[in-house]
């Protein structure tokens, strides 16, 4: 059986989507077989950061109207073994969705270990239907007052949606913020936020530079901090390291 895990944020510009690509690595790295659902509607990034776009046919639209068989959307991705990918539809209309993600996800459940679903940012019917499945959520805030109240919101209505499992995952913080004297600007993100922590993630050119290459992120000290998350995810106790 799988754990299903959507990653969200209350608004653009997180790095969500990385976040997810690289939780999916780490985790197929770990000797897991990870499904990734890029579930934003109408703007797809995974396929590019996964670099398999070139490989595409079918897409999740295709599987949730039928168009296809299940597998001929799922795409391995080669340089990361056991680690697959559902791109997003290229339609922006989520409304015909519906419960079809749910009997997707249903249907792939004892095939993979995890299934993380990438959910469109904000609060929108996108996100209702990318939560609906989900047995925890990851919600990616960076630390600035506008996402922190925007995550706050998207913990309520995860809640109201039925995923009551929330962690929170502080990406592309600069290490001169982060110390253990009573830093008010960390503080502030998790009370804001009013989620457990589960992680946290350095600002690392070394994430860009991935994207951009299309190759999943597998060095530096933000796949650290991702490793480390990971483990977390499996179980383990792993502390927040006093350095980033």
């Amino acid at each position: 059986m799988s754990r299903i895990i959507v990653v969200t944020s209350g608004k653009g510009g997180t790095g969500k989507s990385s976040v997810a690509a690289a939780l999916g690595t780490a985790l197929a790295k770990r000797g897991k077989k990870v499904l990734l659902i890029d579930c934003d509607w109408g703007l797809r990034c995974l396929d590019l950061i996964l670099g398999v776009s070139g490989e595409m046919v079918f897409d999740l639209g295709d599987i949730l109207n039928s168009d296809c068989e299940i597998s001929k959307a799922i795409y391995s991705v080669d340089s990361v073994e056991g680690l697959f990918l559902i791109p997003a539809p290229t339609f922006t209309d989520a409304d015909s969705a519906g419960d079809n993600l749910k009997r997707l996800c249903r249907a792939l459940y004892n095939n993979f270990d995890y299934i993380f679903i990438d959910s469109p940012a904000g609060i929108e019917n996108g996100f209702r239907v990318a939560v609906s499945p989900a047995q925890l959520a990851l919600v990616v805030v960076t630390p600035d007052p506008v996402c922190i109240r925007d995550a706050e919101r998207v913990g309520e209505m995860l809640k109201e949606y039925g995923v009551r499992e929330h962690r929170l995952v502080i990406n592309k913080l600069k290490k001169s913020v982060f110390r253990f004297d009573g830093t008010a600007d960390l503080d502030k993100v998790i009370d804001g936020v009013s989620m457990q922590l589960i992680g946290i993630i350095p600002e690392d050119k070394n994430v860009q530079h991935s994207a951009v290459r299309g190759i999943p992120l597998q060095k530096g000290r933000a796949c650290a901090a991702i490793n480390r998350i990971a483990a977390r995810i499996e179980g383990e106790d792993v502390l927040i390291p006093r350095s980033l």
